[in-house]
């Protein structure tokens, strides 16, 4: 009797033992299993951004486990889709593969459709970052940079808005070389303004070095210059901007400061107060993905190289881009890039 008492009593000892045990704690990688996630890129779809978001998906789905959804959110110089990000509710189910130099352009320059905090975002992961190039249309009035730095007739630039990417480097380059030039806004995405470009709507275009081999074949559109001290390696026999022309500090200022913002390139973040370790967990993911040969060689038969930065460069870059001028200097880089060629 006392030993079957006695047995009772440890089988009861251990059913208290386990209901008082805590349960264990969900991992990120588990949250995320069975998950959907939103992923959204401010290009419209067929263009640059899309091509590497929807190129991604399967991978990253893969190493996750989760459901990527594509959003395209075009428009609003490439905010609006950083804008969801840091709206939607912080638990790590909302992303956007961004536009980074528009986004530090909106912020810089507190343009009414950034509403965000770039030093308070998640930063995950650069996958992007390339030397713009200028391109001009067969309907062009110059065939060369040089013609066109010392020529009088209006040079049009399409783009999709004032705080993009497209219209920093083509507004930077104008001051730079003393283009005579028209920015013509309004275009949802790339693709919709390379069109414009080749019906004739347009002389030139500012495009990331890939984008730019890809929209130049059938010499619908050329290639005339880098904007960088690099040649691109797409476009081995472009001469960059400072081989074309010989400039003075003040004017290779322009090119310079535009190729800063271009090391944050295309890249991934979160909004603001996403779980620590949820973000670390994304951050690990997508350092995996993006070194997957399999992902890289998909990514290298559209002309879209991976160059991978990780989440602390993202944060130094932007924290010396944001505290990088002087008040006066502020002003008159907002009048050369938001008022003076548009």
């Amino acid at each position: 009797m006392m030993k079957k008492i006695n047995t009772l009593l440890a089988l009861a000892s251990v059913a208290v033992c386990a209901l008082a045990a805590p349960a264990r704690a969900e991992s990120a990688a588990d949250f995320y299993k069975g998950k959907t996630v939103e992923y959204y890129t401010p290009g419209s779809p067929g263009g640059g951004y899309d091509t590497y978001l929807r190129t991604m998906i399967p991978y990253l789905e893969k190493a996750t486990g989760a459901k990527f959804v594509p959003i395209n959110e075009a428009g609003g110089g490439h905010l609006l889709a950083i804008n969801k990000v840091f709206s939607a509710k912080p638990d790590g189910l909302t992303m956007v593969f961004a536009d980074g130099e528009a986004a530090l352009l909106g912020e810089l320059f507190d343009l009414p459709g950034a509403r965000y905090d770039l030093l308070k975002a998640n930063w995950i992961a650069r996958v992007n970052a390339e030397t713009r190039m200028i391109l001009f249309t067969p309907g062009s009035p110059y065939k060369t940079i040089e013609e066109a730095a010392h020529g009088d007739k209006v040079i049009k630039f399409g783009s999709t808005g004032k705080s993009d990417a497209t219209s920093m480097a083509s507004t930077t380059a104008s001051e730079a070389l003393g283009l005579k030039t028209k920015i013509v806004t309004g275009y949802k995405g790339s693709r919709e303004f390379v069109r414009a470009a080749v019906q004739g709507e347009v002389d030139a275009i500012s495009l990331s070095e890939s984008s730019s081999a890809r929209y130049a074949k059938g010499n619908k559109l050329h290639a005339v210059v880098a904007l960088d001290h690099e040649r691109s390696e797409f476009f081995p026999d472009v001469p960059t901007v400072f081989e074309a022309f010989k400039l003075d500090p003040a004017h290779a200022w322009w090119i310079d400061f535009q190729a800063s913002f271009a090391k944050v390139g295309r890249s991934v973040l979160t909004g603001p107060g996403v779980p620590a370790d949820r973000v670390a967990y994304l951050r690990e993911v997508f350092k995996k993905v993006l070194a997957d040969p399999e992902l890289k060689a998909a990514l290298a038969k559209r002309d879209a190289p991976i160059t991978y930065a990780p989440a602390a460069d993202l944060v130094k870059y932007t924290n010396n881009v944001l505290g990088s001028l002087t008040p006066e200097k502020k002003k008159e880089v907002r009048h050369v890039m938001l008022e003076k060629y548009f």
